[in-house]
């Protein structure tokens, strides 16, 4: 399927159909110039064809402002910008001062590394509402600001940088914040802001992680972590001036990993009463708020492998916790939960897979089995409440599995109500009167924009919702270029039947007669969906439009574990990375090679991270399927994972025959196509020792390997720094040329 018209006209047309409204220029009445032609060197370098996606929407007390981040020139460097619900045009409240950036520095290594710094500064962080609802709050290389629209910003105070989670109290004229692992308070009521030092703990490696402001605003719940018996590993610097380990806390599975403890103190400081909530230090905490009295919090908690979740109500004066709710399931991987109070404070509202996928539910503080909100056969995945609108809004699968929409839910329960209309991934954030949504948008021809919604109207057939469109992110040479548009298929795995559901974007002027190369990739969990590029914003968008434009058949498949099709799909992943996901990944190729447009020795694979796990074993464990692979920072010893993998794969210490098999490191011998390895050599997440090592067994074997070492790379070797991007996606693009490009012989 292919975009023969301009985006902007597709996306027009896609809002007429759906009874939508948008703001865009005027269509030029001159003839459309000729198609651009992709490169990656220009899909990776700012400014961004597709524009800086909007992020962060707050909105003011009153539900008739709304302030963002943005950048309308397409680069990273964020600033504050303000707009309503009258439909005004967004006005750009700050203009912080930017790094320099050398326009045209050539080959010196100087402006270049100017370049480099320029690029990794996202300017503002965070912006919210002052207590007066007048004014703005943001963050800015951790200092933080005040501002009025139309003044110049202030900075609240002289402390310095490292300033982080600012959140205004919901009574009174405070913020709260964290600085340097200790919990600050600020008074704003005075001609000069008073700054106290709540609580700090006092001693190395242990810091408040994250606070919740009571509905008074009187007291604040903390969760402190305690990463004093968490390993210390050291990662190499190569480019110092000279080499030097650089410590890093990183525990492997079965290591102490952080302990956690709930406290709550006044907003003035003093004693920290510490919650008794039982069970291993090291569970996990998925939830803390407050009561709407201020009386009692609800702790939303599990064991550190996910199997034993708590919902605990804790009195707020003597510490004492009660258990509300237990839901024990040895077979559970995920924990995608979420839970709050309702506004009467006689229960609480929680997400929950206790039957056949996350699903909403109430819970009354009066004991009794929990009573389900939604049921059908999809999921939930995220819920807002709403007091002032008496609803929650979540947002769902129900339309198609590969789309997130909004809808509205009475309190009580009762009938779903679709708000959102457009196909596509919804983000929403609800105003305080519950009357507008601030909604992130993007689908598979639409990058991600800004739009605002009526809350009160459904949309349907004979009455469809109603947006308009805040931001115009892409540069207009976006429409300059041939975009694909993907499509949507089923199919089943080859052993036991299961459906998988994949995203397939198809060459420009796709001919089913002739036999394209393949390349399954980038390869994960959770890819399949209808937004740009198909994960979150992820920077896979440009490199799969490149390929297809350069005539290869791109699929994402939602490999088990994958959210949004039932609980028995994800569990099929349960100490089992690098087995069934696997050979999802291969009947995914199997069913391309069956359809007849696939050349059966031209398929490819490639990942990242735990899609490096899956590249590198489908080529050890399925020859024959893949004629080549590139595998980026590949997660390739389990035995080095990060401790959040032991929910799917527990302990090694118990499980060492699990950990082995899903170790890709040692099922090398395997290796029959052709393999590239990519790598940041100061990856703490997963070591680039790992890969160093998987090269020497390759060596030793006589297989055939390729590395490409990133020097300045951490883990996101494609997310960070554009330069290295560019350089490693080339590299990705000349090895599947090499090795797919032509009819192999």
């Amino acid at each position: 399927m292919t975009c023969r018209c301009s985006v902007r006209m597709r996306w027009l047309a896609l809002l007429a159909s759906a009874g939508l409204s948008a703001q865009a220029p005027a269509a030029a009445a001159s003839p459309p110039d000729p198609p651009l032609k992709l490169s990656i060197d220009r899909l990776y370098r700012l400014p961004w064809v597709i524009g800086s996606a909007p992020k962060s929407p707050q909105w003011s007390p009153d539900g008739r402002h709304l302030a963002f981040l943005w950048n309308d020139e397409g680069t990273n460097f964020y600033d504050v910008w303000l707009t309503d619900v009258t439909g005004s045009k967004p006005i750009r409240v700050t203009s912080m001062p930017r790094p320099p950036s050398p326009k045209d520095p050539g080959k010196d290594i100087d402006q270049l590394t100017q370049v480099d710094q320029a690029e990794r500064d996202h300017g503002v962080s965070a912006v919210l509402w002052a207590p007066d609802g007048r004014h703005l709050l943001f963050n800015l290389h951790g200092r933080l600001f005040e501002v009025l629209p139309g003044e110049s910003p202030q900075p609240l105070d002289q402390a310095g940088g490292n300033a982080a989670d600012a959140a205004v109290a919901p009574h009174g004229p405070r913020l709260a914040y964290l600085r340097d692992g200790a919990l600050w308070v600020m008074r704003t009521d005075g001609t000069k802001p008073v700054t106290t030092e709540v609580y700090a703990p006092g001693k190395q490696d242990v810091a408040v992680e994250s606070f919740t402001w009571s509905d008074d605003g009187r007291r604040l719940a903390i969760v402190e972590t305690d990463a004093r018996a968490v390993p210390v590993r050291g990662i190499p610097d190569y480019l110092a001036p000279e080499t030097r380990l650089v410590p890093v806390k990183r525990p492997f599975p079965g290591e102490p990993a952080e302990s956690r403890r709930v406290g709550i103190v006044a907003a003035d400081g003093g004693a920290v009463h510490w919650a008794e909530l039982g069970g291993d230090p090291e569970d996990q905490l998925f939830g803390v708020s407050w009561s709407p009295d201020g009386r009692t919090l609800l702790v939303d908690k599990s064991d550190l492998y996910i199997k034993d979740r708590r919902l605990l109500l804790v009195d707020a004066t003597s510490g004492e916790a009660r258990l509300l709710l237990r839901e024990a399931d040895p077979n559970n991987v995920t924990a995608e939960w979420w839970s709050a109070w309702a506004p009467d404070g006689r229960g609480v509202y929680f997400i929950s897979d206790r039957d056949n996928d996350y699903h909403l539910y109430y819970q009354s503080l009066s004991g009794g089995k929990p009573r389900r909100l939604t049921v059908g056969d999809w999921a939930v995945f995220s819920v807002s409440l709403s007091p002032a609108a008496h609803a929650l809004f979540v947002v769902t699968n129900q339309a198609r599995p590969e789309e997130r929409q909004v809808y509205r839910l009475p309190l009580a329960g009762g009938e779903l109500k679709r708000l959102s209309a457009a196909p596509g991934t919804h983000l929403p954030t609800v105003s305080p009167d519950g009357r507008h949504i601030a909604d992130l948008f993007s689908n598979d021809v639409t990058p991600p924009d800004l739009y605002l919604e009526d809350a009160t109207v459904s949309a349907s057939a004979a009455a469809p919702a109603t947006a308009r469109r805040v931001t115009h992110s892409p540069l207009a040479e976006f429409d300059r270029y041939r975009w694909v548009a993907a499509k949507y298929v089923m199919f089943h795995n080859a052993e036991d039947g299961t459906p998988l559901y994949a995203r397939l974007t198809l060459p420009p002027d796709f001919d089913p007669a002739k036999k394209y190369p393949a390349i399954l990739g980038s390869v994960y969990s959770n890819t399949v969906h209808n937004e740009w590029g198909g994960r979150i914003y992820h920077p896979t968008w440009g490199i799969d439009q490149f390929l297809a434009q350069q005539g290869y058949v791109i699929m994402n498949v939602d490999i088990s574990g994958s959210s949004g099709h039932g609980k028995l799909f994800r569990q099929r992943i349960r100490e089992d990375y690098g087995g069934v996901d696997v050979l999802d990944l291969a009947s995914g190729a199997g069913y391309l090679v069956a359809q007849g447009f696939v050349d059966p020795q031209r398929v490819g694979i490639w990942g990242s991270s735990y899609g490096g796990l899956l590249t590198a074993t489908s080529l050890f464990t399925k020859p024959g399927i893949y004629r080549a692979g590139v595998a980026g920072a590949p997660a390739t010893s389990l035995f080095h994972a990060q401790t959040g993998e032991m929910r799917t794969m527990m302990a090694p210490q118990d499980h060492q025959a699990q950990y082995e098999k899903s170790s890709a490191f040692l099922k090398s011998g395997g290796l029959q196509g052709h393999l590239l390895i990519i790598h940041g050599m100061r990856d703490d997440t997963v070591l680039f020792k790992d890969s160093v090592t998987l090269e020497q067994r390759l060596i030793l074997q006589g297989n055939d390997v390729d590395f490409v070492m990133l020097p300045n790379a951490p883990h996101g070797w494609d997310t960070e720094g554009l330069a290295q991007t560019r350089f490693a996606y080339h590299k990705l693009f000349d090895y599947f040329e090499r090795y797919l490009g032509a009819p192999a012989p």
